[in-house]
């Protein structure tokens, strides 16, 4: 029931009673692509260039929300092959906030921001009253002649892999239950190592490799519901299936000593930091090569193959387990379990 939902909204229920509500822009030429199921971006057609434009809300990243805020929402224009050049942050303090806590979430906007080479043209800030956790929503545009679609993966494509699974929520963890973690008997190191994962949330550098690369078809940022997730979504969007191999998605040690210690699935647990990417069987060889040289690691870690043949993830121990349901995030599981606290990310059924 939606009522006892936590996070994203089901696909078929954004469909047929989200989407049917909205005045959506099927008459306006202008618009190459609207609101659509695994879709990271919108694109609009200005003149000769292509503008891209999403918007993301942070609402579980409670000490980290400024920089997620800027990273999240980049990351979708970058998935088009696109550069991200402009931000509106639009900041919602909680009641009670005080200066050092909302200049804290404001220079970590700005930082993340300079970082990968975008500018704020506008946004709003307010302490909003009875709110009781930061939240930042952040909308990222940017402009090219060439985009690419989350829905354009095609049947044999390989899904390539970049970075590590859930460095987001691992960092994210780290920060928001670090007494827990360590009650648990992790050292504080590993807690410091895993909190600065944040450091490596952008997917930019990446994204440009693969979007000039010949043979990519699709790109997609796998967030909320975690890896596993943003596979499922890629080929929702691209109306195929997968198989997909967990032997093959690699895990930073930090991250399995979290997992571990709070009884998470890694691949379920919000990954922003990694980039997925389908391309032609042929180039996936050299599409890693090609990302590795710029220092960033890539694996191949499954296929896309015809819808009628399933969603599926190859477990470790050789099982083969059904993904066709949507996914619901390790990160809203475990935080909804947590007491409340002042400026801590929420419960998300509150």
């Amino acid at each position: 029931m939606i009522n006892k939902l936590r996070g994203k909204l089901p696909p078929e229920f954004l469909k047929e009673e989200v989407f049917s509500r909205l005045p959506l822009p099927s008459k306006d030429e202008r618009v190459i692509l609207g609101p659509a199921i695994g879709e990271d971006a919108a694109i609009i057609k200005l003149g000769d260039e292509l503008l891209a434009v999403h918007s993301d809300p942070v609402t579980g990243g409670g000490k980290l929300a400024g920089w997620l805020s800027v990273y999240v929402a980049s990351n979708d224009i970058a998935t088009r092959g696109v550069r991200p050049l402009w931000l509106l942050p639009v900041f919602l303090f909680r009641e009670g906030a005080d200066e050092s806590e909302i200049l804290g979430l404001v220079d970590q906007v700005g930082e993340a921001a300079g970082r990968i080479g975008a500018t704020v043209i506008g946004g709003h800030t307010e302490v909003t009253p009875k709110l009781g956790f930061n939240i930042v929503v952040t909308t990222a545009m940017g402009v090219g002649k060439r985009v690419l679609r989350t829905g354009d993966a095609r049947k044999g494509d390989l899904i390539v892999m970049t970075k590590e699974c859930a460095l987001e929520g691992t960092a994210i963890l780290s920060s928001e239950l670090s007494e827990r973690l360590t009650s648990e008997g992790l050292s504080r190191e590993v807690l410091r190592r895993a909190s600065r994962f944040i450091e490596e949330i952008s997917v930019l550098e990446e994204s440009m490799i693969a979007a000039s690369f010949n043979g990519v078809h699709s790109m997609h940022d796998p967030t909320e519901g975690g890896i596993l997730g943003g596979v499922q979504e890629m080929a929702f969007a691209s109306g195929l299936g997968f198989r997909v191999y967990e032997d093959r998605i690699p895990i930073r040690e930090e991250t399995r000593e979290v997992c571990r210690a709070l009884s998470l699935d890694p691949l379920r647990l919000i990954s922003s930091g990694s980039l997925l990417i389908a391309v032609e069987r042929s180039k996936a060889e050299e599409l890693v090569s090609a990302i590795e040289r710029a220092g960033v690691r890539a694996s191949i870690i499954g296929e896309l193959i015809d819808r009628r043949e399933g969603m599926i993830v190859l477990r470790r121990d050789g099982r083969e387990e059904d993904a066709s349901d949507p996914v619901l995030d390790e990160l809203w599981r475990i935080l909804g379990d947590q007491p409340a606290r002042e400026g801590a990310a929420p419960d998300p059924k509150d």
